[in-house]
């Protein structure tokens, strides 16, 4: 198994303890007027880091931005442990650095030297993370598509955000973006009304997913009608994925509560973000779940879930209108409905294909979109563990729009 970029969602909540100290000097030593937090105010400037956030634990890459104001500037130089990491002439005074994965202090300065030869500088020292065993709260984590103009942006840094958990705002704790690891599970529909063009379609869409995969990147394929037709557990081996693709073929009728449930099950033990893409019209006759307990699976799941839903273009947004042998055309309804929760809930979204020449840009598309996201994590301050749900809203700087998971189940 992997390690994820970042620190484990298995570590239990530290008791985060962090010292930060500032000091100033000039040619000519001053008392500084003004010294909290990574910030001081010297010799006509004041020097404050913007980021990282204090009493935050550092791993990985991370941004380091301050915000200098007064005596014109020359240059900001940063220092991480003693050792310059870069220097910068013009805001915004921000250099990226990669701290490494070992559980320590880091001590960062930032030194802003003016055009009169003077020098102010702010000192930031982040804590490892402590582990205090009689404390277990799981790392909650949040994946995030912003959007502005129908465009996505991966530009934002972790002070752009603020995430708010049933009204208390949280503290970032991680944040990554970009190329972020992922397991998905590719779960296809493969009934009987999937046959012939669909068919090559979900093949040609599946292949182009998994071709456009990195090595440190995982897939498990489920192949289902009434009843499970092939699978293949999570694997980075095109090869192995790709035969269950080609040998299977349509048949039988559509049970797609039960092998969603399915997918969103496999994913309890894998580590990192987990996805579900789901290609099917969403029409279930057979399944003996119904959709209220894949909602409730859902929900306990931190995986996304993206449903490329098969339409028919002379019927345009008509819903499930059908009766079966479990349900009547209400109760069919019902459970289109409650699937389209699900999806928008875990932060998903739901893509209508309306030709069999979609399907494969379909997948494209969503590939595109997990390598253009924002990871962020936190411990949350309210958890009790007596199965609440919690909301939760992520606001960004900005005028960016968010797409995010609607909450947890606290547990």
């Amino acid at each position: 198994m992997r390690a994820p970029r970042g620190w484990s969602s298995s570590v239990p909540r530290a008791l985060l303890l962090a010292v930060v100290t500032v000091a100033a000097w000039s040619a000519a030593p001053v008392p500084a007027q003004n010294s909290q937090n990574g910030q001081t105010a010297q010799a006509g400037v004041q020097i404050s880091f913007q980021s990282p956030i204090p009493d935050t634990p550092l791993f990985g890459e991370i941004d380091l931005l301050v915000d200098v104001v007064g005596a014109p500037v020359l240059r900001v130089e940063f220092f991480l442990d003693g050792r310059k990491v870069g220097s910068v002439g013009r805001p915004p005074y921000q250099v990226r650095v990669d701290v490494g994965q070992e559980n320590r202090e880091h001590r960062i300065e930032a030194v802003a030297h003016t055009m009169a030869g003077s020098r102010t500088s702010a000192v930031l020292v982040a804590p490892p993370v402590i582990v205090n065993e009689e404390v277990s709260v799981a790392l909650r984590q949040l994946f995030v598509t912003v959007l502005e103009g129908g465009r996505r942006i991966l530009d934002l840094d972790r002070a752009a955000f603020r995430v708010v958990d049933e009204g208390a705002e949280q503290q970032i704790v991680t944040f990554e973006r970009g190329e972020v690891p992922f397991n998905a599970v590719l779960l296809l529909d493969t009934s009987e009304s999937m046959k012939g063009e669909r068919l090559d379609a979900a093949r040609a869409g599946a292949r182009a997913f998994l071709s456009g995969m990195r090595e440190v990147d995982e897939a498990s394929l489920i192949l289902f009608s009434d009843r499970l037709l092939a699978a293949v557990p999570f694997t980075s081996d095109r090869a192995a994925l790709g035969q269950a693709l080609e040998t299977t073929e349509a048949e039988g009728g559509t049970a797609v509560n039960d092998h969603l449930y399915l997918g969103l099950k496999v994913l309890d033990g894998q580590v990192g973000r987990g996805v579900v893409v789901l290609l099917s019209d969403g029409y279930d006759v057979q399944s003996v779940l119904g959709m209220k307990e894949v909602l409730w699976k859902a929900r306990r799941s931190q995986a996304l879930v993206y449903w490329l839903r098969l339409r028919d273009k002379d019927k345009g947004d008509e819903r499930a209108v059908f009766s079966s042998a479990w349900r009547d055309f209400t109760a069919n309804g019902e459970e289109y409905e409650v699937l389209e929760r699900a999806v928008l809930d875990s932060g998903g979204r739901i893509e209508d294909i309306t030709a069999a020449s979609q399907i494969e840009p379909a997948f494209r598309e969503i590939l595109a979109e997990l390598r253009e996201q924002y990871v962020l994590g936190y411990y949350p301050s309210n958890a009790r563990g007596n199965g609440s749900w919690h909301e939760v809203k992520v606001r960004v700087r900005g005028t960016g729009k968010v797409r995010v998971r609607g909450g947890y189940v606290d547990r």
